[in-house]
């Protein structure tokens, strides 16, 4: 499959009357999921943890907890449908006589786990990071399961305590990136790097800082990330201070998250500097203090669904162990629903020239009764091609992730010549286009850049 997104403009030539927007998750009415009403859990939840769906079966749910003095636990849970959650108990940790769902009782700090499918060792399918030992630097644990972890080495693989969450995944090359802190740089994201666990790059890349247009104080908790295509999205925690904090580290003010992205894994970008994907809530809202989102988002058949820890505490000095209300949220994307083109009149697009290898073209698109949507095919000079022009295209309506371009009755885009497409738009919101091969069942965030 071949798609173009409209992270930026890369591919398209021209954009005329299309306004750029930015996309948020939607928060699930039934939030919070799963509060942390355990004992054990000292009524705090952060989701310094992931969230991974199971082939053919559960939900899993690795989350973090502070208990006093200070001392970061690993909790467990598991949903059928990613909703109603349950904590089965665990053996690592006894609370006042009685078994809990925690699977590390250890103090673990910045906790990612990922499921890797191309493990071919079982006992070895659940990976996880975290900061631990008396250093607290970045160890290496596996599991068959996911409950039962043990250390893949007695020495950590990254000497540097991330004390920020972290983000775990492995490229489609084999790579296993982490992205972690690095305390003499602050609060901003660095990246490190293994194709076998044990070996990892000497020093680590910092791959995002606060730019010039942030207000001062501005912070990068952590940023969580997931291979969509060529492309690796993030989910950047902001930290925004309170402006008239003097105090040392700057450590009152609420966290919030926004999207960056990146194609090589180096350089990235922040979608919309400023603007909240998963804002905080306000109000007497059960999120109004913190927003940390899982390290990574679950891709489900028709939607991408972010988990994220919420409370009613905004952060200070130990903000963890005082009195709040704390729980699990879901919020959900429409695939591809990063960034909309809006056309509320006339508008048009051009893409560049590219070789096509497929022959059926999809839009996704969210298109108003009034409104429609039609795409031409032009060759590289910007000729229509006969019988692919706008004239012969069939209006698209509705609201779909897979509306099909037909031209009469033809829907198959001609090979073995470089070409373009010109989409033009009237009330709607477009989301992607994207181009099948013959007989291929498309998987949305499997593919390769249109151009």
């Amino acid at each position: 499959m071949q798609k173009l997104l409209f992270l930026d403009y890369w591919g398209v030539e021209v954009v005329r009357g299309f306004q750029r927007e930015p996309q948020r998750a939607h928060k699930h009415r039934a939030n919070p999921l799963m509060r942390a009403d355990q004992p054990w859990e000292n009524g705090n939840l952060q989701l310094y943890g992931s969230v991974v769906k199971v082939p053919d079966g559960p939900f899993q749910l690795w989350y973090s907890t502070v208990a006093e003095p200070w001392c970061i636990r690993v909790g467990y849970a598991e949903s059928d449908d990613g909703l109603a959650w349950q904590r089965p108990p665990q053996d690592a940790l006894e609370f006042e006589g009685h078994r809990t769902n925690a699977v590390i009782a250890a103090d673990a700090h910045g906790v990612a786990v990922i499921r890797d499918e191309a493990e071919p060792d079982p006992a070895r399918r659940y990976k996880m990071v975290a900061g631990m030992g008396p250093a607290n630097c970045v160890h290496v644990l596996c599991s068959p399961e996911g409950r039962q972890w043990q250390p893949l080495t007695r020495e950590p693989q990254i000497p540097h305590h991330p004390d920020c969450p972290m983000a775990f995944y492995r490229e489609a090359g084999g790579r296993y990136v982490v992205h972690h802190r690095v305390r003499r740089w602050g609060r901003r994201i660095c990246r490190n790097e293994s194709f076998d666990l044990l070996h990892w790059a000497s020093e680590p890349r910092m791959i995002l800082e606060p730019g010039p247009a942030d207000p001062p104080q501005t912070q990068f908790y952590g940023m969580g990330a997931a291979p969509y295509g060529p492309y690796v999205v993030g989910t950047l925690w902001v930290f925004h201070t309170d402006a008239d904090e003097m105090g040392r580290g700057h450590m009152n003010g609420y966290q919030e998250a926004e999207l960056a992205y990146t194609r090589s894994g180096y350089a990235w970008q922040r979608l919309a500097p400023g603007h909240a994907f998963l804002p905080h809530g306000h109000g007497r809202a059960w999120d109004r203090g913190n927003v940390q989102c899982a390290s990574q988002p679950v891709y489900l058949e028709n939607e991408i669904r972010y988990y994220y820890a919420g409370t009613d505490m905004r952060h200070q000095r130990h903000w963890e162990l005082r009195p709040q209300q704390a729980g699990l949220g879901l919020a959900c994307l429409r695939p591809d629903g990063f960034v909309a083109l809006r056309a509320e009149r006339a508008a048009e697009l051009l893409t560049v020239a590219f070789e096509p290898r497929g022959e059926d073209l999809r839009v996704n698109a969210a298109i108003a009764a009034e409104g429609e949507v039609r795409v031409g095919l032009l060759d590289v000079q910007g000729q229509p091609l006969p019988g692919f022009g706008m004239s012969e295209c069939r209006p698209l309506h509705g609201d779909a992730v897979d509306h099909q371009v037909r031209w009469g009755a033809a829907h198959a885009v001609p090979g073995g010549q470089p070409l373009r497409l010109h989409v033009r738009a009237t009330g709607a919101r477009l989301y992607s286009l994207y181009l099948l091969g013959t007989e291929e069942r498309p998987v949305y965030h499997r593919f390769e850049a249109l151009a």
